[in-house]
C-alpha cells in the first residue's frame, strides 16, 4: 500500500529556514522509499532536472556548472542508490552510458579476457556492458532484442569471421558498431584486429632460428583457421621451409587431439620436428595426444600455438605462443565505439608479440 505524508504548514512558512529543514527531511523519507528519478534530485536541490542530468551524464562542466554543485548532485544520487535508466535517457536523446558487447563463443577462454577487459574499461569511463553473443548452432544468430530495448551508445563486437545481418538496425540508427576482429568490410562498421601475417612471421622466424625447417600445421576448417593455414603455406616457402604434413578437421573441442593423432598416422615414424596450431586451444589438444603416444615435447617435436589464452602458460610444458595484443586491442575498439572526437579511421590493425616458452627448442639432428 502506498504511503502519504500529509504536512500542515502555515502560509507564512514559506520564508523561514524551518520550512526548507522541514521539506527537506520530507522528502528524504519519500525518497527512501521509492525508486529516486533525476526529478527528485533536482527538487530537493532546489535545481532543474537539466542540470541533474549533465552532471550524472558528465557534461555540467559545459555549461558553467560548479564543482560543488555537481559534487552535490552526485553525493545525493549515491545516498539513494540513484540508477541511470539507459532506456529513458535513450528516448530523451541523451546518452544512455552504456555499450553493447556480441561475443562469437562464450566457451572460448581467449573471449574471457576480452570481455574481461571490456567490463573494466567500461566501469572506469561510467559504462554499463550489455552482453550478449552468438547463438551457439549452426544459425549464428544474435539476440538483438535487449540491444534495441536499451539502445546502447554504442557495440562492440568480439570475434573474427561472422554474419552481421543483425547489425543494420543498428547501423541505421546511427549506433557506432566496432569488431575485434577480422571479416568483410561492412559500410558503417568499424574493425581492430590482429596482424595474422605478423603472427605467423613470429613463428617462422623463431621456428626456423631454432633449425626446424620441416614443420607441421594442424588446425580446423574455421574461416580463422583456414586463413592461417594459407598464411603458412606463403611464407613457409619464402623461408625454405616445408610444411609436409598440413591437417584441418572439423571445427570441434577436441579438434587439437583429433588432428595431431592424425598427422602421427600418416607420419607413422617421421613425424615434422615442429608444429604449429592454429590456436592455442588445437596446441593444447596436440599436446595431449603427443603425450598419448608417449612422444616427448619439445625433446621429440617443438609445438607452438596462437594468442596466449590463460591456460597456455599452465600447460606442461609451457606453451610457446604468440600473444594477441587483446589489452591495447579494446582499448582503441573501445575509444573508436564511444569518443565523440574518435578519429575518421575506421580500420587498425596490432603486431602481436612471441611468448616463448617450454614448448619449443633447438632442433636435434642426430636425434631424428
Amino acid at each position: 500500500m502506498a504511503s502519504e505524508i500529509f504536512l500542515k504548514i502555515s502560509p507564512y512558512a514559506f520564508d523561514i529556514p524551518e520550512f526548507h529543514r522541514i521539506l527537506s527531511h520530507t522528502c528524504e523519507i519519500a525518497l527512501k522509499g521509492k525508486m529516486i528519478t533525476q526529478k527528485d534530485i533536482a527538487r530537493k536541490l532546489g535545481i532543474s532536472r537539466s542540470l541533474v542530468s549533465r552532471a550524472l551524464t558528465g557534461t555540467a562542466v559545459d555549461i558553467g556548472a560548479s564543482e560543488e554543485t555537481v559534487r552535490k548532485i552526485r553525493q545525493l544520487a549515491e545516498k539513494f542508490g540513484y540508477v541511470q535508466n539507459a532506456a529513458a535517457l535513450s528516448l530523451r536523446g541523451d546518452c544512455s552510458k552504456s555499450v553493447g558487447v556480441v561475443v562469437k563463443d562464450f566457451s572460448d577462454p581467449f573471449f574471457g579476457k576480452m570481455i574481461r577487459e571490456i567490463q573494466e574499461l567500461g566501469r572506469a569511463r561510467g559504462f554499463s556492458i550489455l552482453l550478449t553473443g552468438y547463438s551457439p548452432d549452426s544459425s549464428m544468430e544474435v539476440d538483438i532484442n535487449s540491444l534495441l530495448r536499451y539502445s546502447p551508445d554504442a557495440i562492440i563486437i568480439c570475434g573474427s569471421h561472422l554474419g552481421m545481418s543483425w547489425l543494420k538496425p543498428f547501423i541505421k540508427r546511427g549506433i557506432p558498431a566496432v569488431q575485434i576482429g577480422s571479416g568483410r568490410d561492412i559500410a558503417g562498421l568499424s574493425r581492430i584486429e590482429m596482424d595474422e601475417e605478423h603472427a605467423v612471421l613470429l613463428i617462422l622466424d623463431h621456428l626456423k632460428m631454432l633449425g626446424h625447417l620441416d614443420i607441421g600445421f594442424i588446425g580446423t576448417d574455421s574461416k580463422s583457421s583456414m586463413t592461417r593455414k594459407a598464411l603458412f603455406a606463403k611464407f613457409a616457402a619464402k623461408y625454405n621451409m616445408s610444411i609436409r604434413h598440413s591437417i584441418s578437421v572439423s571445427d570441434q573441442t577436441d579438434a587439437g587431439f583429433k588432428a595431431m593423432n592424425i598427422m602421427m598416422k600418416r607420419a607413422v615414424k617421421n613425424l615434422p620436428s615442429a608444429v604449429a596450431a592454429s590456436d592455442d586451444i588445437t596446441a593444447l589438444g596436440a599436446l595431449k595426444a603427443l603425450h598419448s603416444a608417449g612422444i616427448s615435447v619439445p625433446d621429440d617435436i617443438s609445438l607452438v600455438g596462437i594468442d596466449d589464452i590463460p591456460s597456455a602458460d599452465l600447460a606442461i610444458p609451457p606453451l610457446t605462443t604468440v600473444r594477441a595484443p587483446v589489452s591495447e586491442m579494446v582499448k582503441q575498439a573501445f575509444s573508436m565505439a564511444v569518443d565523440k572526437d574518435r578519429s575518421s579511421k575506421k580500420s587498425l590493425r596490432l603486431r602481436p608479440e612471441l611468448a616463448m616458452r617450454e614448448s619449443t627448442k633447438l632442433f636435434n639432428m642426430e636425434g631424428k
